[in-house]
């Protein structure tokens, strides 16, 4: 990881972490094989011509092209030139755990790992692995590959880096550690809202898609695909909204 500068999963891990490839890709190989039958084999049994069929799984393979592309970039490590110590690293460290909450999973010499634990902040939780070298550290942050499989962290991945950055600077200045009051998560940021949207109309088109799919008289596959489809965007909606409500029970005045 040290000399490609990019995170190592298990294969459990990777499955996890481009799930959504996974799920579109598979979507986009059930239309495709009805493609193969329709103008190789000839054993294509369905009601959809071959036109309605690309027109069907262009979007899902042009959101599988673009999640791939994403979730593979994800994996590469910053790298910032820093000079420190040990014990200038690990006050960091400790500072951060107290701000965010971190799990400590992995803390050696060379080699940190910890966990932000999912609490309705608006991410399943992201993973974060730091690789000390000499005069510098390798920081990269993901959605949580041992947890749900996730395409947004809703800015923690880029909080829980620029966090440690800070308390480390903090550190290396002889400053003092801040008491920070527990700041309640902005469901109105502009970046959330960007981020709903887009996946609201998105999710409520897969249900759409979906349900056309499978009363639709098709064939097997683009039934199971259909499914698939209406599954998915049920989740995430169910899940959003139930987070959303849960912040918003948290900030209304106790009774």
């Amino acid at each position: 990881m040290k000399e490609n500068k990019r995170l190592k999963l298990t294969t459990i891990q990777s499955l996890t972490h481009y799930g959504v490839v996974i799920f579109l890709s598979f979507i986009v190989a059930l239309t495709g094989w009805s493609l193969i039958e329709i103008y190789v084999t000839g054993t294509y049994s369905g009601v959809r011509s071959g036109g309605d069929l690309v027109k069907v799984s262009l979007p899902f393979l042009i959101l599988a092209i673009t999640f791939a592309f994403i979730q593979y970039r994800r994996l590469r490590f910053k790298e910032f030139g820093l000079t420190y110590s040990e014990e200038e690293f690990q006050d960091a460290i400790q500072r951060t755990v107290n701000d965010l909450g971190w799990r400590v999973e992995n803390n050696s010499e060379t080699f940190f790992r910890a966990v932000r634990p999912w609490n309705w902040t608006g991410s399943w939780g992201e993973m974060v692995t730091i690789i000390k070298d000499k005069d510098r550290l390798l920081i990269n942050s993901i959605c949580d590959p041992d947890h749900f499989s996730s395409a947004a962290s809703y800015g923690w991945n880029r909080k829980n880096i620029n966090t440690f950055l800070k308390n480390l600077n903090d550190v290396l200045r002889n400053q003092p550690e801040e008491i920070r009051i527990e700041e309640s998560v902005n469901e109105s940021s502009s970046r959330r809202i960007l981020i709903r949207l887009v996946a609201y109309p998105f999710c409520i088109f897969l249900i759409i898609l979906g349900v056309d799919m499978i009363l639709e008289p098709l064939t097997i596959r683009t039934a199971l695909s259909g499914i698939g489809a209406v599954t998915v965007a049920t989740i995430y909606l169910y899940s959003d909204i139930k987070l959303l409500s849960e912040r918003m029970k948290k900030k209304s005045p106790n009774r």
